[in-house]
């Protein structure tokens, strides 16, 4: 893997919690000078909030130098001999420290052909509404909500934390396309140390959704500065079958990295899984823990009750797991708070399984559970972007 890093350090400068409003304003104008005479994707809300195109993500992001330069909390970097601009949110809402907790969030739009490397159009693709809903998946991105997500993690562990763009969403450049090859994990551990330079960091915390488990998996194995590492739904199993020179052809496979990871004792990796899980099920998440056994190391790994119609987004458990991991909790610690966590998502699905029924029989339509947009037992909203 080669890897060149040149980090553009913001004017502005690094404020406790959320940007302040005029500053952030500030920022934006000087952004959007180069952002415009570019023709870049990215169209400015108020609050400093951006919202990404779906239409330029599923394209691919291409971001000049310039306009990585002057975007606030963005890195330059060179890997595999591809330029990204990777962007990340930082939050100290909870708490400040010196290893922080990294949130990686699953892929986003539907199924890649890994023949053609294309995005299979939704008519034709077997997993629409099997294992994924479209309508959740292929739409925009709002930046606010990346910076709530930090938020959230910075507050239940009680530090710093920070939303890591993956390649190709989230403001990262790159095509999304190349999601869980061994080009974005290059890329994603290149971030890591550009951000551990920039910041002075000790190490990191992962935390993971669905897709973004299978990169921290990856990083877990081949960084010796990760203290707690949690598999969000991911799908830990070797799930293709081919090979490749090109990085960005060759998909990971986590059940490579369980040796690595059972030889390493800073590293405490915990999983957390919905066994009805539509999207990443059980039986492809499960065989990593019982092979890490096979290796010599138990893990924890936690079943809970996501409020999701598909039972897959579990970000809210992996907050409460990350955090417990972080401030040094027992796994029995952890296993009440997550029981504690799983009955009150149980009363709120039936409150709202409730309302829907009551709805129908007086003949009004309604939507459900998962489209729901008030906030979940977890303190998030249910309608989420994150697929497979």
């Amino acid at each position: 893997m080669a890897v060149s890093t040149h980090i553009f350090h913001a004017s502005l400068p690094l404020l406790r919690g959320r940007v302040a409003s005029g500053a952030c304003r500030a920022a934006s104008r000087v952004a959007l000078v180069a952002i415009a005479l570019a023709a870049a994707t990215l169209a400015t809300t108020a609050a400093c909030a951006e919202i990404i195109k779906k239409e330029d993500m599923l394209r691919g992001i291409t971001t000049t130098r310039d306009q990585c330069a002057a975007t606030p909390r963005t890195l330059w970097l060179n890997v595999d001999g591809q330029d990204f601009c990777v962007r990340y949110y930082l939050s100290t809402a909870g708490g400040e420290g010196a290893r922080p907790v990294i949130f990686l969030t699953g892929d986003h739009f539907g199924t890649v052909n890994i023949r053609t490397w294309q995005w299979i159009p939704i008519g034709e693709d077997k997993n629409a509404n099997v294992t994924y809903d479209p309508a959740n998946t292929y739409r925009d991105i709002n930046t606010d909500d990346l910076i709530k997500t930090a938020d959230a993690f910075s507050k239940m562990a009680k530090t710093t934390a920070i939303y890591l763009a993956r390649m190709g969403i989230g403001g990262s450049s790159g095509n999304h396309v190349f999601r869980k090859t061994l080009l974005e994990l290059n890329l994603m551990n290149a971030a890591l140390d550009a951000i551990k330079q920039r910041h002075g960091f000790e190490g990191f915390h992962l935390a993971g959704q669905s897709g973004g488990s299978t990169i921290v998996t990856g990083l877990a194995a081949g960084r010796s500065d990760i203290a707690c590492a949690v598999s969000g739904s991911g799908r830990l199993i070797r799930s293709y079958y081919g090979s490749s020179t090109d990085p960005a052809r060759t998909l990971i496979n986590p059940l490579e990295f369980i040796p690595s990871i059972a030889h390493n004792q800073s590293v405490r990796f915990i999983m957390v899984t919905d066994s009805a899980d539509r999207s990443v099920p059980a039986k492809e998440q499960t065989p990593f823990a019982e092979r890490m056994h096979q290796a010599g190391r138990d893990i924890p790994q936690y079943f809970v009750t996501a409020t999701d119609d598909y039972h897959h987004d579990v970000v809210g458990y992996t907050e409460l797991v990350a955090g417990g991991c972080v401030l040094k909790k027992s796994d029995a610690d952890i296993a009440t708070a997550v029981g504690t966590m799983v009955k009150r998502n149980a009363a709120y699905s039936e409150q709202r399984r409730k309302e829907i029924a009551l709805l129908a029989q007086n003949g009004i339509a309604s939507r459900q559970p998962s489209s729901d947009s008030r906030p979940a037992p977890e303190g998030r909203t249910q309608r989420r972007g994150g697929g497979n």
